[in-house]
């Protein structure tokens, strides 16, 4: 029998908000960096260190301390193992940028997920400025957000890439289109890790333009273009052999995923592969939990017709799309790779 949720778990889920913004602000106060530099500190030293008052430094270690985040001996305090390799700021791993998305962005906008439930659509879209129906349109009226959108992006590329740059055989492949690559940080991964290979990345005008500033840094333009378009209107590019959707298909509803697979499936010659890459849910609709938790901001901000789809959803959208052969491989951190072929 599974084991049942506790008192203390149910808690820290009707908590949940809390517990969140006691993370933010150690990291905002450079608690979780001073501790790193500086294990075995009291509270006093913390308290000097981080500009707060006796009581309020209190009350920031009792929570820190009670959600494992930091360790406290005697009267000492330190980081615990995942803090120091994920959100200490010298530390290339970390996800602090990941966090500001989820303060400025998904908090917000999650406030209305109930009524994005009851209209079956993103009622949490309303906090951000403009017109537009999805909040990646949206975000170009706010310049400040836009930034920690796109920086929260290539922080979660940066860490799964490499992930996908090791775990798929690229060397059959010529030409990949990167759609929806962003500001290049897939293409440029994936162009290191495979000398012969040429990628072009397709997404809107403003976010290419992003891309072949990050590409010349890297001396890759001989190897790494951009195509600038919509490929739900604009044809994809001539000329290539397979097609990379990473982060993508849980921004869409399962009829647009499905239709822009079969217009991937058009565009590719015979033996032409779409690679699907993506945190997975699992086929029973129980877990990970990464994916129970992200599929609430598709649903109440970014489009209102999305979610994180399970490795059974994808080879469904597959089929319909004619790819007739499939292939899983799962990864480390709930993520997966799934390659039809025509």
């Amino acid at each position: 029998m599974k084991n049942e949720l506790t008192f203390d778990e149910l808690a820290l889920i009707a908590g949940g908000h809390t517990a969140f913004q006691l993370l933010w602000s150690g990291i905002q106060l450079g608690l979780f960096d001073f501790l790193s530099r500086n294990p075995g500190k009291t509270k006093g030293e913390i308290s000097k260190e981080i500009g707060l008052e006796p009581q309020p430094t209190r009350i920031l270690l009792v929570g820190l301390a009670t959600l494992r985040l930091i360790e406290k001996e005697g009267d000492y305090y330190k980081n615990s193992a995942i803090v120091n390799q994920l959100l200490v700021s010298d530390n290339p791993e970390n996800m602090i940028n990941v966090l500001g998305w989820q303060h400025y962005i998904v908090y917000p906008g999650e406030m209305d997920f109930l009524e994005s439930l009851q209209a079956n659509s993103n009622v949490g879209l309303r906090h951000f400025k403009g017109n537009e129906d999805n909040l990646y349109a949206r975000l170009s009226h706010e310049p400040k957000l836009e930034k920690i959108f796109h920086n929260a992006m290539s922080s979660l590329s940066n860490s799964a890439n490499k992930l996908l740059a090791s775990s798929v055989n690229f060397n059959d492949i010529h030409h990949l289109v990167d759609a929806g690559g962003g500001d290049g940080t897939n293409a440029i991964t994936l162009a290191k890790a495979n000398p012969d290979l040429k990628l072009t990345i397709f997404d809107a005008p403003s976010v290419c333009n992003r891309a072949k500033q990050n590409i010349t840094k890297e001396n890759l333009s001989d190897r790494v273009n951009t195509y600038p378009g919509n490929f739900f209107e604009t044809d994809f590019p001539p000329n290539i052999d397979a097609i990379l959707f990473g982060h993508m298909m849980t921004i869409w509803s399962p009829q647009k995923d499905t239709s822009l697979l079969r217009k991937a499936y058009e565009a590719l010659p015979k033996g032409g592969k779409v690679i699907i890459f993506n945190m997975m849910a699992n086929d029973d609709d129980i877990g990970p939990m990464a994916t129970a938790l992200g599929s609430p901001y598709f649903l109440s901000i970014a489009t209102g017709e999305g979610m994180m789809y399970s490795w059974s959803d994808y080879e469904k959208f597959l089929a319909n799309a004619g790819f007739k052969k499939t292939q899983r491989t799962e990864l480390p951190r709930n993520h997966g790779v799934l390659i039809g072929i025509k």
